[in-house]
């Protein structure tokens, strides 16, 4: 007689369920983190397509995706499963970051390298590990169509925590020795990123600036400026994704 129990589960390690986005899209997706980047890049792109992934708005067609914003950790890899199920294969985030190091400017661009983990989300991705970093080659491939437009971002390692408010001394003592920035999504990101098979890179718009004197915000037009110098390189990356050419874009 058999005896009831568990439902048969084939390995422990599949998800009992997938992500159902409801659309498809093409290879290249940009991943707006922040409302304001969103909002401008939806503004300069024509992706006529548009829906809801929870809280965020993604607008898509057969070439590529713009889909934002996502706060936190497990609201970014929430959106980035969707659009992997959806078609996305190599992506773009866009977002902000906070400079531990004060010789990182505001306003600036800045390429993580290599990302430490605070946040609860990568570890159940990759468990064994704390530290992420980009596919290398994409991350070369980014670095070079960046360079063509003439932006060099500073590249180096950055930390991304659970819990902004809870940035105190000791934080800063322990981490700015080892890393020039802070977010909240990065090192979530790349795990999630290597664990789906897909390559992921984040560029972040230095926002702010954290040490024992308290916190600098850039101003808002010091950020405007940075969109626009980046956008013509963002154009570029989704130009390269569907078979049919670029998606349009807005003048």
């Amino acid at each position: 007689m058999k005896r009831p129990g568990r439902p048969c589960v084939r390995s422990s390690s599949l998800p009992l369920f997938l992500p159902r986005p409801g659309f498809k899209c093409g290879p290249r997706v940009l991943l707006a983190l922040t409302l304001p980047e969103l909002r401008f890049l939806q503004k300069k792109l024509s992706l006529a397509q548009k829906g809801q992934l929870f809280l965020s708005r993604v607008f898509f067609n057969e070439k590529g995706a713009l889909c934002g914003p996502a706060l936190g950790a497990p609201q970014a890899v929430m959106l980035l499963e969707n659009l992997v199920a959806a078609g996305g294969k190599h992506f773009w985030a866009l977002g902000w970051a906070g400079a531990l190091n004060p010789d990182l400017p505001l306003g600036s661009l800045f390429l993580p390298e290599k990302s430490y983990s605070l946040e609860g989300t990568s570890r159940h991705y990759l468990p064994r590990r704390r530290v992420f970093q980009p596919d290398p080659e994409f991350f070369l491939e980014t670095q070079e169509l960046l360079k063509s437009y003439g932006l060099k971002p500073r590249c180096a390692g950055v930390v991304s925590t659970d819990a902004p408010y809870r940035e105190d001394y000791l934080f800063w003592e322990r981490w700015s020795p080892r890393v020039q920035a802070v977010d909240m999504e990065t090192s979530a990101l790349l795990a999630a990123a290597a664990a789906l098979g897909v390559k992921l890179v984040v560029l972040l718009i230095i926002s702010d600036r954290i040490g024992p004197s308290g916190r600098k915000k850039a101003p808002s037009s010091l950020l405007q400026q940075t969109r626009r110098q980046l956008f013509p390189a963002l154009s570029t990356f989704l130009e390269r994704g569907g078979p049919e050419g670029p998606p349009s874009i807005r003048t």
